[in-house]
């Protein structure tokens, strides 16, 4: 599991300065709450299986459906940038799985459990294997909480938030490397109308079905991941269920300006998009290995760099934390930059295109409106919903979480 990755929420400290909280007491979501798996925690996993599931089930039917229609090329990149990733995501997690043998933390695999692994990673299902697994220990320790065995309960608890961080994290790997691209490339199909004449309406809402299923696998990788970073983190409080639906809300609306940015900008200029996501991803690579990023989490260059690609890649399309740090001037940087990018791919869309073509207008819009929404949601979030930080004394009975603030942080 790889401690410390940060997420979009994870930022600089606050003071209690909203009344999220009920007499300076926060609800909170790691294993001082008790060692409590609730039914919450099973929703989102289950959540994220069945985005998972919907994701790549209308990919492999959109491929499918090209297939039918002999377009040998859209078939061939909907295939590449379906299995390049998983492969990616499954070397990682195998390597994940290896680096665990040597770690006496984490709970060891009986040969059978190895063949389970095995076969999954073999079909390309590390994330579900481990969203699987995540679900079985918070069940088992649910259980076995209600009959009183506080020892057990707590050690199945432990497998589950070790399970949940991966599985999350691979997640947020396989959203931004295979559902962003995918959703890139089937909404530029869309938009050549000659396509859409040829193979009529059902190809359109198969098209854009699966459209809607990547956005929604984005939107809930990240928001996963934020939550997941502070459900497995003792030092913070967790994302309450309200600040869970703005933040994906949040993300929502930011993925869908940045990719119909692309797309508007790819249906006139086509290849060139690949020069500016190329550009973009090689300056998030210097800034990771400029900064260190990962050095803490990989011993060894070679993973260090490895993270480093995966993570600009996710910076192509959203902003993800890279350490545990105010992220303030982050944000601003990242979002006017993509801003500036996103505003000079619909001009020149809009300079170039056919002002003929239906989405001419109603797509400008849609970027400008969804962009507006994405950072009203942002602002919203870290305004009333964000978590603050852990108060400065906390007193433990039998497991059992109380918080007295002796004085506020300072921000």
């Amino acid at each position: 599991m790889l401690d410390g990755l940060t997420c979009p929420d994870s930022d600089d400290e606050r003071p209690y300065e909203n009344d999220n909280l009920s007499n300076n007491i926060d609800e909170v979501d790691y294993p001082p709450n008790n060692y409590e798996y609730r039914r919450r925690d099973i929703v989102v996993v289950v959540v994220g299986i069945v985005t998972y599931f919907l994701d790549w089930g209308f990919d492999i039917l959109t491929a499918h459906t090209h297939w039918r229609n002999k377009d040998v090329i859209w078939f061939t990149l909907t295939v590449l940038f379906l299995s390049v990733p998983s492969l990616v995501v499954t070397f990682v997690s195998l390597s994940w799985y290896i680096k665990d043998i040597a770690n006496e933390n984490t709970p060891k695999a009986s040969v059978n459990r190895w063949v389970v692994r095995s076969v999954m990673l073999i079909f390309q299902l590390g994330p579900l294997l481990r969203y699987v697994d995540s679900l079985m220990y918070g069940v088992v320790s649910r259980s076995i909480g209600r009959r009183g065995n506080r020892e057990m309960q707590k050690e199945y608890y432990s497998k589950m938030l070790y399970e949940e961080g991966d599985a999350v994290l691979l997640r947020l790997f396989e959203c931004f490397m295979e559902a962003a691209p995918q959703l890139v490339l089937q909404l530029y199909i869309l938009t050549q109308q000659p396509d859409s004449e040829k193979y009529g309406r059902t190809w359109e809402i198969l098209l854009s079905l699966g459209c809607v299923t990547s956005l929604l696998s984005l939107a809930w990788g990240v928001t996963a991941h934020a939550r997941s970073i502070r459900f497995t983190d003792h030092q913070k409080n967790n994302i309450s269920c309200l600040g869970t639906v703005v933040l994906f809300l949040w993300h929502i609306f930011s993925l869908g300006a940045r990719v119909s940015a692309m797309v508007l900008f790819a249906s006139r200029f086509r290849l060139y998009l690949l020069a500016v996501c190329a550009a973009h991803w090689f300056l998030m690579v210097i800034w990771f290995m400029a900064r260190r990023s990962f050095s803490d989490t990989c011993p060894r260059l070679l993973g260090e760099w490895l993270l480093s690609f995966l993570f600009a890649a996710v910076h192509i399309f959203t902003f993800i934390n890279d350490k545990d740090e105010p992220t303030l001037k982050k944000y601003i940087a990242f979002y006017t930059i993509c801003g500036i990018e996103n505003i000079a791919m619909v001009v020149l869309w809009l300079i170039y295109a056919n002002p003929s073509i239906w989405y001419y207008i109603p797509g400008v819009v849609f970027h400008f409106f969804s962009f507006f929404l994405g950072i009203t949601c942002m602002v919203a979030y870290y305004k009333f919903l964000h978590p603050t930080v852990l108060p400065t004394h906390i007193v433990r009975d039998e497991g059992m979480l109380r918080q007295q603030v002796d004085s506020p942080a300072a921000v």
